[in-house]
C-alpha cells in the first residue's frame, strides 16, 4: 500500500470521472465546459467537509466501484445512494450512510453498490483531490481529451491511485438536512427560460411541448439528453451556428427535444425554444432513460434568483 495520502482505486466502477466546477473561458478554442452534473449533490458533498465549491471530487455513475484509503481521510457522499459500506481490515462490513461526512482509516475500504434510485453519486475528500489542473480546471472531458487524473480525458480506472493532502484534523462530521435531501424518484418537470429561436415555434407549438410528457430516450450522456414524445415543429430547419448555453433545449429536424448538458459542443445550429433552469439540471442529472419528463414556463429573473440564493449557499465566488 502507498504512504502517500489518498485512494486507491481497487474498482473503478462503470463511469467514474474527476470532476470540479468546470472549465470556463474556453469555449472559444472550442473546449466544452465539463463540470459536476449535479451541482447541488457536489456542492453539498463538499460543503460537509467544509472544502472550497471549486474543490475536485469523483462523480460516480451507477455505482460499482471500490476506493481503499491509503492514509486516514475523511470523506463526504452524496447524491445518488448505492448501498454504500465501509469494509474494515478485518474483513467486517458496516453500512455507511449517504449525504454525510465520514473518516475511513488507512487500509479500510469503501464499497459502492448499484445506484438504488439517481444515477450520480459524488464522493469528495478533506481539502479536494491533489490533481494538476488543465486550463483551470481538473474536469474530465472525453470528448476534448482533456482533464481527469493523467490529463487525458479519461475515466478512472482500476489501481488508479488519487492524490489528497495529508488529514491533519478532521471538519465537524456532517449531514445534510433531511428536508434538502432530493428524491430522485419523484416527478420531473423542468422550468424552462424561453430564448434564442422561441418565437420561430408557434403558440400551439408552444402549447404542445409544454403539455406534452417526454421520455428519456437510451441515447444521453453528458453532452446532452434525447427526449421521447410529441414532435416539435419550428418555422426553422436551421440556424447559423452559435454558442450553446448549458441547459439548452434544441430541436432537430425530427422534432425531439435534446437538452444539453456539461460535455455539450461548444456551437449548434438547430433552433432552440429555450434553456432549462440551472438549478432544474441537477435534478435532471439524476435521471436516467425511459423517466418522464414535463416542461413548464419560467422567466429569468425568477431563476436568477434561485441560482444565487445557491451559489450563495455554497460560497461560490460571483
Amino acid at each position: 500500500m502507498r504512504n502517500n495520502a489518498g485512494l486507491q482505486v481497487i474498482k473503478a466502477g462503470l463511469f467514474t470521472q474527476l470532476q470540479d466546477q468546470g472549465r470556463y473561458n474556453q469555449a472559444q478554442q472550442g473546449l466544452s465546459q465539463g463540470g459536476f452534473c449535479d451541482e447541488l449533490a457536489a456542492g453539498w458533498a463538499n460543503y460537509l467537509l467544509g472544502n472550497s465549491a471549486s474543490c475536485p471530487l469523483l462523480e460516480i455513475c451507477f455505482g460499482q466501484a471500490e476506493f481503499e484509503a491509503t492514509a486516514t481521510v475523511q470523506l463526504a457522499l452524496t447524491g445518488a445512494p448505492m448501498n454504500a459500506q465501509i469494509l474494515y481490515v478485518s474483513g467486517q462490513r458496516q453500512a455507511q450512510k449517504n449525504n454525510c461526512s465520514f473518516v475511513l482509516n488507512k487500509g479500510q475500504r469503501l464499497l459502492l453498490s448499484f445506484a438504488t434510485s439517481g444515477v450520480r453519486a459524488y464522493l469528495a475528500i478533506k481539502d479536494g483531490f491533489t490533481v494538476k489542473p488543465i486550463l483551470g480546471s481538473v474536469s474530465c472531458v472525453k470528448r476534448n481529451v482533456i482533464g481527469g487524473l493523467n490529463g487525458d480525458g479519461n475515466a478512472l480506472k482500476d489501481n488508479d491511485f488519487l492524490p489528497a493532502t495529508a488529514l491533519t484534523n478532521c471538519a465537524p462530521e456532517r449531514k445534510i438536512p433531511c428536508k434538502f435531501i432530493p428524491d430522485y424518484k419523484q416527478s420531473v418537470t423542468l422550468s424552462v427560460i424561453e430564448s434564442y429561436q422561441c418565437d420561430a415555434f408557434s403558440m400551439n407549438e408552444k402549447t404542445r411541448f409544454y403539455n406534452s410528457e417526454y421520455h428519456i430516450d437510451k441515447q444521453n450522456d453528458r453532452m446532452g439528453m434525447r427526449l421521447q414524445g410529441p414532435a416539435i415543429n419550428g418555422r426553422l430547419s436551421g440556424v447559423v451556428s452559435e454558442g450553446i448555453a448549458l441547459g439548452s433545449i434544441q430541436i432537430p429536424a425530427d422534432g425531439q427535444p435534446i437538452i444539453l448538458l456539461q460535455d455539450r459542443q461548444t456551437l449548434g445550429g438547430y433552433p432552440k425554444i429555450g434553456c432549462v433552469s440551472r438549478c432544474d439540471l441537477s435534478l435532471l442529472a439524476q435521471q436516467s432513460s425511459g423517466k418522464e419528463i414535463t416542461f413548464k414556463r419560467t422567466d429569468l429573473a425568477t431563476e436568477q434568483l434561485r441560482y444565487l440564493q445557491r451559489l450563495r449557499f455554497f460560497n461560490v465566488s460571483l
